[in-house]
């Protein structure tokens, strides 16, 4: 298990590989699609789907199933802002971090808890169930399955559909990092970026057989 210290470092991009596509560029189709994502304070699409919509196909199958992960799924939305969290320090993601730490904010999450993120599963403070199923987004990372002991654990308090859910939430925003670490995505002005170095470490807690 992850002890929060080995979070990836991507190389440094010197610029996006793929520029985003202003509105004004977009097909009538792309706008009416792009019209249900989120947009900027300067009243154009977050950078992200603007850049994913040079592929208008791709982001009008690729946002629904998008959303639906996010806001219209079964687990809780603070479990899947921890996950993503979790994600993005896991991948090194800046552009991840700096979203959903903004969007965990304007949900009520504890700034302390956004902190406690990069400490890891094992932190002290999270609720059994929430230790469990960080415990399960670092194995998917590093071993790329949840062992049985993690998903049984998980079993007592999460039904089938909804770990089913949790293993297509790791395995998304995993690839939309490697997509936003690969083609140097830019964060959005104000956003912040990963913590570097990590934040004041939270003590983990100590379990047999560590």
């Amino acid at each position: 298990m992850s002890d929060g210290k080995d979070a990836v470092s991507p190389a440094p991009v010197s610029g996006p590989k793929v520029t985003p596509a202003p509105l004004a560029e977009m097909s009538e189709r792309t706008r009416e699609v792009m019209s249900r994502a989120l947009f900027d304070r300067d009243g154009e699409p977050l950078t992200i789907f603007a850049t994913v919509a040079r592929h208008p196909k791709l982001f009008a199958s690729w946002l629904p199933f998008a959303g639906r992960l996010l806001s219209g799924g079964s687990l809780d939305r603070r479990l899947t802002e921890l996950v993503i969290l979790r994600v993005a320090w896991n991948m090194g993601s800046d552009y991840e971090w700096g979203q959903h730490a903004e969007i965990s904010a304007a949900l009520g999450i504890p700034r302390v808890d956004i902190d406690r993120i990069t400490a890891g599963p094992r932190a002290a403070g999270w609720s059994p169930l929430e230790a469990q199923v960080l415990a399960a987004t670092d194995e998917l990372h590093t071993l790329r399955r949840i062992t049985d002991a993690t998903w049984n654990e998980l079993h007592q308090n999460l039904d089938d559909a909804q770990l089913i859910e949790l293993c297509f939430l790791v395995g998304h925003y995993e690839m939309l990092a490697m997509f936003l670490n690969t083609v140097g995505v830019p964060l959005e002005a104000g956003k912040e970026s990963l913590p570097r170095p990590p934040v004041s470490p939270v003590s983990p807690e100590k379990t047999s057989g560590d």
